[in-house]
């Protein structure tokens, strides 16, 4: 009986970082699975938003020309980032510990800070193309994107070792 006010206590503390572990694990989840499909569907011949996205010079000319194989590599590495961020709700704990999921969505957090910082030329916040079609969508969309990707990843990685050390004082 002298254990129930403690329990309240420590259930009303783990509530909050609860449901925002669960809000940004959605949202990142869902953002992760749409760029995989995307990128699934160029990987299979699809054209739509295909010139929108890919970086151009100055004069316009493509300084990427992916093949299917590297839209199809893009698209399987975006996929199981969504699996790893799910992973962050306890969805595969009975095969592989949460502390290393934790720490995959702290990959993920740095892999999208260098993109959102980028090369200093066409890609990222501190490129020096900005003008052409991509350079106006990676300045208003992808760059910005990158970053809220990396601050939810973050912000799963530190929900998830709070949450998770705190069950182990239990």
């Amino acid at each position: 009986m002298l254990l129930y006010p403690i329990t309240v206590q420590i259930v009303k503390q783990l509530t909050l970082p609860r449901n925002a572990l669960l809000i940004a694990i959605t949202i990142n989840t869902a953002i992760f699975t749409l760029l995989s499909i995307l990128h699934f569907y160029w990987c299979f011949g699809g054209r739509h938003w295909y010139e929108d996205v890919l970086p151009t010079n100055s004069k316009g000319s493509q300084r990427l020309n992916p093949s299917a194989t590297s839209c199809f590599i893009v698209a399987s590495a975006l996929l199981s980032f969504a699996l790893i961020t799910i992973g962050n709700s306890g969805l595969f704990d009975k095969y592989i510990k949460r502390n290393y999921l934790g720490y995959g969505s702290l990959a993920i957090a740095t892999i999208f800070l260098i993109r959102a910082i980028g090369d200093f030329r066409f890609i990222g916040f501190f490129k020096k193309v900005r003008t052409t079609r991509f350079g106006i969508n990676d300045t208003q969309i992808f760059s910005p994107l990158c970053l809220f990707i990396c601050l939810l990843s973050l912000l799963i990685f530190i929900l998830n070792r709070r949450i998770t050390s705190g069950k182990r004082k239990c």
